[in-house]
This record gives C-alpha cells, structure tokens and sequence, in this order.
C-alpha cells in the first residue's frame, strides 16, 4: 500500500522538484446567455514554440454578444459619422472573418500572491493587418505616410503590453487587469514612467520614473499610487499629491506667450499663508530677457472659455516668483496685477492644470476548463 503510494504522488513530487506547470489548457469567461446580450472571452495557451525564442503559441476570442460586437459598433459610427462610412464599410469587410487574435506568451518567474505569475504577452497580429491593409488599399498607405507612420512595424511586444494590461496566470486561472477608461489609462501609463505622446501630461522628461514616488522596475507593475493615515486619521502620505507637486511644472496648462505667439513659459499658482501666488517657469529654450517680459496670455471669456488673448507684462525672477502684486481680495475675487497695472483675476486667468489620480481597472477572470 505504502508503494502504490508512494507511486501515485511520484509525478508531482518531480513536477514541483523541477519548479514547473503546465499552463496550457483553455481558460473561459462567460456571462449572459448564448442569444443577445452577453459577454464570452476565450484564451488557448499552447506548448508549441513561437519563432521568438522563449515564447508560445497563445490565441484570444472574444463574443461580445449582437449590440457590442465589433461589427455593430463600427456600424454605429457609419450612421453617426457619414464621413467614415468608406472607411467602416472596408474594415467590416476584413474583419469580419477574425475569429480570434494569435499572440504569443511567457509565464514569468514575478509572482502577485493575490493572481499568480505574471505573464509576458505579445502579438504580430496589428502589424500583419496592416502590412496587407497597405497592399490592398492605396489610401491606407497614404494615411500612414501623412502620420509619419509608414516605417513602423506596429508589432505589439511584451515590454508594451504591460503598461497598459496587466497578465496573471495560475493553475486554475488568467487574469487580466485593464484600465475602465482612456483616461484611467493615462494615468496608469504615468504612474509605470510613460508618458502618452497624446495626453495631457506628454511634457514629462523621458526619465519622470526615477522622480516618482513607489516601488521601482519590476516590482512597480500591478501597483496603485497609496494614501497612508495614522493612528488618529491624519494623512501622513500620498503619492498622488507628491507626482502632482513635483510635476506641478509639466502639468500647468497655463501658458505665457511672446508677441510672435511661441510659448516661453507656464504658470503655476502656489498657496503661501493661505494666498495665492504666481510662478512662472520660463522655458529652457527661451533666451530673451527675463525682465519686463512683453507677452500675452488667455484669460476666461463671459461663456467661460479660455480664449481671450490677454497682454500682459512682468518679470521673472531666479526663483521663478513674478513681479506681480496682489489684490486683498480672496477667494473667487483673488487676483494679480501686472507691471502694467492690469488686475487679472486667478480663476479667469490660470486653467486648472493636470492632475494625477489613482487609476481604475477591472480584473477579467478567465477560468480554466
């Protein structure tokens, strides 16, 4: 009995010996019925090499039911947007046969004790697509030619799939992590160290993750920026309030223009004693006097838009406070004057600048079956 035993558990001992799971298998997220509205994702993970070198074959299906299927809301923007319907109706054409997406795929040593390990995950699916869109059609090509785009490979790697989801696998399930929103997505990119070249915060410098509050390299995947109180409530740490501060710079989206419309510089208003107080950082490029500067700004027009060009004229100092006074008005009413004279009141004159938050993202469970 003891060697019957001893015989039936010998496979695990040497599978956990050797430190290895098999991983493949299919893995299934299903809600709703099968008729109308319902939601079914579908991975396949696969042995079977990849031509890159650690890699598998994996496969990813998705039925988003009848309204949300890829089709109808391509449809939608047709019938919204009558200008797109040459170009909705060609990808309805070459997408409507894609019955999944190939990618490939490495389950990493980096463990989340909540998910399990963390899976590298990558396509060339985008950059075959579009290498025969390019062939097929002569416009595609012309598009990606005016973007500056025709050289790219649009290959989607591991090193880029991880800034904007998140891949777990273990024995029993793949779970992805993804932000809820666009903007949920900004700032998950930010908090990682990368800056959309689209977003508001695209001035940060290339290196804005070694200034950056939280863990570092590896590690910081899968993190959420904290908020730390003590014993007796009080707030002793958050990490978005310290991205905010130290890129109070980046983020302004107060500009400070010369006569010739260039922008030479951002404002930003600091709290001193409860009052308001004009920052202005130059821009590094600019090379004019810093001294009675003669430029102008948009300040708040009656509908409530930034976009009445105001002059305005002041110095900037070596700690980059201006030569501005201040009115004793507070709050709403609170305003600057310029060596002009010109009173310029904060709230109509400084756009609220861009502001870091916690992102949110749902976690899509796929079961193993």
């Amino acid at each position: 009995m003891k060697r019957l035993l001893a015989i039936s558990i010998l496979p695990s001992i040497l599978l956990a010996s050797c430190g290895k799971v098999d991983y493949s298998g299919t893995y299934q997220f299903r809600l709703g019925k099968t008729d109308g509205s319902h939601l079914e994702f579908t991975a396949v993970l696969t042995n079977d090499a990849y031509s890159i070198e650690g890699m598998k074959k994996m496969s990813l299906s998705a039925d988003l039911g009848d309204e949300m299927s890829p089709t109808s809301v391509m449809e939608q923007y047709g019938d919204e947007y009558p200008i797109l319907e040459p170009i909705v109706d060609i990808l309805k054409n070459e997408f409507k046969d894609i019955k999944e997406i190939p990618l490939y795929y490495k389950v990493t040593e980096y463990k989340v004790e909540k998910y399990g390990y963390r899976v590298d995950l990558g396509t060339d699916f985008v950059s075959e697509r579009i290498a025969s869109l390019k062939e097929k059609y002569e416009f595609i090509k012309d598009l990606l030619e005016l973007l500056h785009l025709e050289d790219s490979t649009f290959a989607i790697t591991p090193e880029q799939t991880k800034y904007f989801v998140g891949t777990y696998i273990s024995n029993k399930a793949l779970t992805f992590e993804i932000p809820v929103s666009v903007h949920d997505l900004e700032m998950q990119y930010i908090w990682y160290g990368k800056s959309l070249f689209f977003g508001d915060a695209s001035d940060l410098p290339d290196d804005f993750i070694d200034l950056l509050p939280g863990e570092k390299g590896e590690a910081r995947f899968g993190t959420h920026p904290i908020v730390k109180y003590d014993t007796k409530g009080k707030k002793v740490e958050d990490q978005c309030a310290e991205v905010n501060e130290t890129f109070k710079k980046e983020f302004s989206n107060t500009y400070l223009y010369d006569s010739e419309g260039n922008e030479i510089g951002k404002f930003v208003v600091e709290e001193v004693e409860g009052k308001q107080k004009l920052i202005c950082y130059l821009d590094s490029s600019y090379e004019g006097s810093h001294e009675h500067i003669e430029g102008y700004i948009y300040t708040k027009s009656g509908l409530g838009d930034f976009d009445v060009k105001s002059e305005i004229k002041l110095s900037v100092n070596d700690d980059n406070s201006t030569s501005v006074t201040y009115s004793e008005e507070t709050g709403k009413n609170a305003a600057f004057i310029d060596e002009n004279g010109k009173s310029f009141k904060f709230d109509d004159s400084i756009k609220a600048p861009f502001e870091f938050r916690d992102f949110h993202t749902v976690n899509l469970g796929l079961t193993k079956i």
